[in-house]
C-alpha cells in the first residue's frame, strides 16, 4: 500500500535517483531469462509469443527492444508494461523499495488512486470475513469443514481465511452503513457496521461507495439492473494475494450441495488478473527460491493442505489454465526452472498437463533445449548443453488429489512420489504406452505410433531419440528402422515448416524517411566533442520531422538542451517524459540503437551525413506535394482556369527538387 510521506522530495530529483539505481539487465531478468550475446542481452519477447529471441536488453545504453513487436523503452518503461501499471505507480513502488522518500500528494492519477481504493477495500474485506468465520454461530459450517481437512485456527489465520454470510447485503451493509465511533476489533452487519481501514466513509456517499465495492469484484448488480447484492454468500473466503502480499481477489468455497458454480472467483478487476496471478505465491515465494523448484497445483485446499504439512514451494492456478504469464512470473524464483505439474489424474487433469506443458515449452523454446534426461546421462555434464528448463508430472497413481493424498498418506509419502517424478517426455511415453498396452493389429500399433511421433520428433539429443525408438520397437514389435523412418519423415516436416516461417518474419523495412528522421535524431546521443548536442540542434532547427511522435521527440530535445547537454541524462529525461507515450518511447529506443554505427564518423564526414539527410527529406517533402497536386490535376476539368494553376504549381515543385539535388 501506498504510503504518503510529507517529505518534500523534487519529484525530478526522486525519478532521477530511482533511474540511477536500477540496473535494466537485473529489472527484466527478474521477468524473462536472458542470455549474453557480445554486449548486449537476449531472450524471448514477454509482449509477444515468440520462439526465436529478438527481445534485445543493452546494459550500456539503459534500454531494451524488441525487434520483434517493436516494444522498447528504459529500465521504468519495462516495469510499467510487464506490471501493466502508470509511471506514477512504478515510481512511487520503487521509491519505497530503495526509501528513497518521494511526496506522493498530486502523484496519484485516477488510475492509482482506484488501484490503492480496490486494495483497502479488500484489506477490510479479508478482516470482515476472517472475523465472521471465528466468531458467529452462522459459520459453524464453514469450521466444521476446515477442521475435517484439518485446517486449524493457525492456518485459517496464515491464509486469512474467511466466511461470507449467506446474505444478499451483509458486505454491503458493512462498508455503506459504518460508524467511525466503532472499535476496530468487532465485527458488525448493517447500522452499526466497521468503518473500512483508510476510507473516511462519513465523507464518501453512499453510491460512491458502492461503486467502489462493484470495481473491486465484491458485489454484483442485480439482475433487473436496479442496485447491488453480494458477490459471495454463503461461502468460505479465500484470499488472494499478490507478490508484495497485497489482497487483490478472492476465491469462495461453496457448502451447500445446491450452490453453484463449488468455487467463485472474483472477476477481473483493476488490481487482478487471472491469467497473471497464481495463488499462495506470496507465501511460496521465497521456499520456491531455496528449493529451486515450484510445484503447481489446481486447487485452493491442494496448495493449503502442502503448506500446512510443510510442503511450502506450492502454487495453484486460479479457475483458468497454465498461462505464459504464470510462468514467466515463476521463472523469477528459480534459476533452474525445475516445474513439477500436479494436476488431478482424471482426463480434465491430464488434458491440463499438456497444454501446461507446452506452455512452459513454449516460454523457454527459443533459450534452449527442454531438459529430456537425468543426470545419469553422461551429456548432462556438459555445460554448454544445460537445459533452460526441467518439466516434471507428478502422477498420483492412487487417484486421489494432492490434499487428500497428504492427508491420508502423510507429507513423506508425498515427497517420495515428488522425489520420483518422471520428465514430461517419460510421463508423456509411458501414459501413451500404458494406455495401448493390448494393441494387436497393424492398424492399433500405427495409431500408437501416429500418438508417439510427435513426442520422439522434440527430442534434441539423436542419442536419447534411439533409445526411445529401440525400446518403443521392442514394446509394440515393430521394426525398429521403419519407425526410424516416419521419425525422419516427420521431422523433415518440421524443418521445412520452420523455414516457411523464418521467411514470413522477414521485418518490414520503415519507409526512407523516416528512417532519415530517426537517423538524423541519432546524432543528439552520439556524444561527440566535435559536434555537440547544442551543434546539432542549429543544423536541424529548420528541418521538417513529419512524423508526430518523431517531432514530438524533437521539440522536447530542443526544451531539455536548454538544461542538459550530456546524452546519457539526455535520454533518462525524455523517457521520464515520454513515460505515457508508448509509441513516442518505441522511436526513443531505436533512435539511441541508431548511435553506434556513427561513433566512428569523423566531423566532416557527420557534417556531410547531416545535409545528405537534410536534402533529402526536403525532396520526400516536395514529392509527397508533387503527387497531390498532380492527383489533384487530373481530377479537376482541363479546360478550369484552376487546373492551369495546378499544373504550374508541379512544375514549380520539380524545378524546386531539381535544385535541391
Amino acid at each position: 500500500m501506498v504510503q504518503k510521506s510529507n517529505i518534500n522530495t523534487p519529484v525530478i530529483d526522486a525519478v532521477s535517483e530511482i533511474k540511477n539505481r536500477l540496473d535494466i539487465v537485473d529489472v527484466i531478468s527478474e521477468h524473462i531469462a536472458l542470455k549474453k550475446s557480445g554486449r548486449n542481452y537476449w531472450g524471448c519477447c514477454p509482449f509477444h509469443k515468440e520462439k526465436t529471441p529478438s527481445f534485445s536488453v543493452s546494459p550500456d545504453k539503459g534500454i531494451f527492444k524488441c525487434f520483434g513487436c517493436g516494444v522498447g523503452g528504459d529500465a521504468i518503461s519495462f516495469l510499467m508494461k510487464i506490471n501493466n501499471n502508470t509511471f506514477y505507480e512504478v515510481i512511487v513502488e520503487q521509491a519505497q523499495k530503495f526509501g528513497i522518500p518521494i511526496q506522493t500528494q498530486n502523484f496519484s492519477p485516477e488510475k492509482t488512486e482506484i488501484k490503492n481504493q480496490i486494495l483497502e477495500v479488500n484489506q477490510e474485506a479479508v478482516r470482515f470475513f476472517n472475523k465472521l468465520l471465528l466468531d458467529v454461530p452462522e459459520a459453524a459450517k464453514a469450521r466444521d469443514y476446515l477442521f475435517k481437512r484439518n485446517i486449524t485456527e493457525e492456518v485459517i489465520e496464515k491464509f486469512k481465511i474467511g466466511y461470507s454470510l449467506n446474505s444478499y447485503d451483509s458486505l454491503i451493509s458493512h462498508f455503506c452503513n459504518c460508524h467511525p465511533e466503532r472499535s476496530e476489533g468487532s465485527v458488525q452487519t448493517g447500522i452499526n457496521a466497521y468503518t473500512p481501514n483508510g476510507t473516511d466513509s462519513s465523507a464518501m456517499p453512499q453510491n460512491d461507495k458502492l461503486d467502489l465495492l462493484y470495481k473491486a469484484g465484491l458485489v454484483s448488480e442485480r439482475t433487473n439492473g436496479k442496485g447491488y447484492l453480494d458477490r459471495f454468500r454463503g461461502r468460505i473466503m479465500i484470499p488472494i494475494q499478490d507478490e508484495k502480499g497485497d489482497f487483490i481477489a478472492f476465491g469462495a468455497r461453496a457448502l451447500e450441495d445446491n450452490q453453484n458454480p463449488k468455487y467463485l472467483n472474483s472477476p477481473d478487476t483493476p488490481v487482478f488478473n487471472k491469467s497473471r496471478s497464481l495463488f499462495a505465491l506470496y507465501q511460496a515465494k521465497q521456499s520456491i527460491k531455496e528449493q529451486d523448484s515450484v510445484i503447481i497445483m489446481e486447487g485452493f485446499f491442494d496448495v493449503i493442505s502442502a503448506h500446512t504439512h510443510g510442503l511450502t514451494n506450492v502454487v495453484a492456478t486460479l479457475g483458468t489454465a497454465l498461462t505464459e504469464q504464470h510462468i514467466k512470473i515463476l521463472a523469477r524464483y528459480s534459476d533452474s526452472r525445475r516445474i513439477y505439474l500436479a494436476f488431478d489424474s482424471d482426463e480434465a487433469g491430464i488434458n491440463a498437463t499438456d497444454r501446461g506443458a507446452e506452455i512452459i515449452k513454449s516460454v523457454f523454446s527459443g533459450l534452449g533445449d527442454i531438459k529430456q534426461f537425468d543426470e545419469n546421462f553422461a551429456e548432462m555434464s556438459d555445460k554448454n548443453n544445460r537445459a533452460v528448463c526441467e518439466i516434471r508430472v507428478i502422477s498420483n497413481i492412487t487417484g486421489k488429489d494432492p490434499d487428500e493424498f497428504i492427508r491420508t498418506e502423510g507429507l513423506d509419502a508425498y515427497k517420495k512420489v515428488v522425489n520420483q517424478a518422471p520428465l514430461l517426455i517419460d510421463y508423456q511415453i509411458n501414459r501413451i504406452m500404458k494406455s495401448k498396452e493390448k494393441t494387436q493389429t497393424p492398424q492399433e500399433k500405427s495409431k500408437v505410433i501416429q500418438d508417439l511421433i510427435p513426442i520422439l520428433s522434440d527430442i534434441k539429443n539423436s542419442i536419447i531419440r534411439n533409445e526411445y525408438i529401440k525400446l518403443i520397437s521392442e514394446k509394440l514389435m515393430i521394426d525398429e528402422e521403419s519407425l526410424n523412418i516416419e521419425i525422419k519423415k516427420s521431422l523433415q516436416k518440421v524443418i521445412k515448416k520452420e523455414k516457411i516461417l523464418n521467411q514470413g518474419k522477414r521485418q518490414n523495412l520503415e519507409e526512407n524517411h523516416i528512417s532519415a528522421q530517426k537517423n538524423l535524431l541519432s546524432l543528439y546521443f552520439l556524444n561527440s566533442e566535435k559536434l555537440s548536442p547544442l551543434c546539432i540542434n542549429n543544423y536541424l532547427e529548420e528541418v521538417n520531422f513529419t512524423e508526430e511522435n518523431i517531432s514530438l521527440i524533437k521539440n522536447e530535445i530542443s526544451k531539455s538542451l536548454k538544461e542538459i547537454t550530456d546524452p546519457e541524462k539526455l535520454s533518462n529525461e525524455l523517457f521520464t517524459k515520454l513515460a505515457e507515450n508508448e509509441e513516442a518511447k518505441k522511436i526513443l529506443v531505436d533512435v539511441i540503437c541508431l548511435v553506434d554505427e556513427k561513433k566512428g564518423m569523423n566531423t566532416s564526414s557527420l557534417e556531410q551525413y547531416i545535409k545528405d539527410h537534410i536534402a533529402f527529406l526536403r525532396r520526400c517533402v516536395l514529392s509527397e506535394q508533387q503527387n497531390k497536386l498532380k492527383t489533384q490535376y487530373y481530377a479537376s476539368n482541363k479546360d478550369d482556369i484552376s487546373s492551369l494553376e495546378q499544373q504550374q504549381l508541379v512544375k514549380e515543385l520539380i524545378l524546386q527538387s531539381k535544385s535541391e539535388v
